[in-house]
């Protein structure tokens, strides 16, 4: 319920403006209301609040997907609702960004749509293009709660920084596990992920310190002492897309897109934490459900057409993925490493050595390889070197096959499966 002060003026005419009822007419509280009961609490400071929030929602958003972000009050008296419900309450909008669209003003609450960043399909989608900032603005006046004044957040604009990702096939790559993985159900039987639906009662955990809505950023989280809970998870939602590459941990132990969660011992520090499977180290410990650590001592990235599974559980946000415990889609207002690499500066020649530095990560274990192209025309056409996850930051033109007279070479950076844009073209002689 709201805290009221003196000299707070709450208005019958502006609640009946708020709540979509006719202003300047013989309008009760009861009218407001609708059909009141006996015993009903409808005073004026039920519809009420101390003070706006911030928006909350998913931090990203995929091609071709529709997401809705809610903005939140404190101190919301019982009946705020109706103000809260009616659209003409709140200004919803996109200031910055041009991937992400307005669908619904819903009043507190409003939905997104992400167009195509990119051509979709295996064979026309070569690369992903870097994730895209945005922001989703929100300001709330009815003409009601103007008593609480812009310090608490009236008639202000409510920002959050979003971001739009490119995948292949449109597909959600932070949440997909390949077809055929074997999931825990409640009742101790497997099925393929592929073979579930929705309303299907899995196995899953609460973690200490980590809330089952994880309003929070759950990859911030981590514990030294892992103490886990078994819980009943339900299957609320399901995505089959197809992605075109997938990260395969101990020959196929589990088998992801390149941002799904596990959780893991990091062999850095010794803590537990969620990791995405892209950054996942030899030397790190998968968790099994019984609390079993399991050495991890590959981690491969695997060029292959594959069906893929999303699935969102509540009310805790973990499962099973062959005896694993893994995580379900992020919800949280910071933004994790989902974005491509930054770009490589042109390169440089000396002694016959063409050499680069390492442009930024967006991922936390840096740059993990290039693709470096060589070429004796300046459009790249027919590249005489075309070498994909180069490990080194140089290379010896010598006994490479070139053309004598003038060529080219241009690098990108591959980061957690994501590439960069490519340098500016070197230029040498050979």
């Amino acid at each position: 319920m709201a805290t009221l002060s003196s000299g707070d003026t709450l208005s019958l005419n502006g609640l009946a403006g708020a709540t979509g009822n006719t202003q300047n007419s013989n309008v009760s509280l009861g009218t407001i209301k609708g059909s009141p009961s006996a015993g009903d609490d409808i005073g004026l400071s039920t519809f009420a609040i101390d003070s706006v929030g911030s928006v909350g929602g998913y931090t990203y958003v995929v091609e071709d997907s529709t997401e809705a972000y809610t903005l939140s009050f404190t101190g919301a008296g019982t009946n705020f609702t109706q103000i809260s419900g009616t659209s003409s309450n709140f200004s919803w909008s996109i200031p910055a960004g041009s991937y992400i669209s307005l669908s619904t003003n819903n009043g507190a609450s409003a939905t997104f749509s992400v167009s195509t960043m990119n051509p979709q399909g295996v064979d026309s989608q070569t690369s992903l293009m870097s994730t895209q900032t945005h922001t989703i603005r929100v300001s709330f006046e009815d003409d009601f709660n103007d008593h609480i004044g812009s310090g608490n957040g009236y008639g202000v604009n409510k920002d959050k920084t979003v971001y739009s990702v490119d995948t292949y096939d449109g597909n959600s790559s932070d949440l997909c596990l390949l077809a055929d993985s074997p999931i825990l159900l409640s009742d101790g039987t497997t099925l393929e992920v592929g073979d579930l639906g929705e309303g299907e009662l899995l196995t899953g955990y609460s973690l200490n310190g980590l809330g089952p809505d994880d309003e929070e950023d759950f990859l911030e989280w981590s514990t030294d002492n892992l103490v886990r809970t078994s819980k009943e998870v339900t299957i609320i939602n399901l995505v089959y897309s197809f992605a075109s590459k997938y990260y395969s941990l101990n020959s196929g132990e589990v088998r992801a897109t390149a941002e799904h969660p596990l959780l893991v011992k990091d062999s850095s520090d010794d803590l537990f934490r969620f990791k995405r499977i892209s950054t996942i180290q030899i030397g790190d410990k998968l968790i099994k459900g019984d609390g079993t650590e399991v050495d991890v001592v590959s981690n491969e990235l695997i060029q292959d057409t594959v069906e893929i599974v999303s699935l969102d559980v509540e009310q805790d946000d973990t499962f099973l993925v062959n005896g694993y415990i893994t995580h379900n889609k992020e919800q949280g207002n910071s933004h994790s490493d989902l974005g491509t690499p930054g770009q490589v500066a042109t390169p440089t020649i000396s002694s016959r050595i063409i050499s680069w530095s390492a442009p930024t990560s967006s991922g936390i274990t840096g740059i993990t390889a290039y693709q470096v192209q060589l070429d004796n025309n300046s459009d790249f056409s027919s590249p005489t070197v075309d070498y994909d996850e180069y490990s080194s930051t140089s290379i010896s033109i010598n006994g490479q096959g070139l053309s004598a007279g003038t060529n080219y070479c241009r690098v990108r950076a591959i980061d957690h499966g994501l590439y960069g844009d490519w340098s500016s073209t070197l230029t040498f002689t050979n």
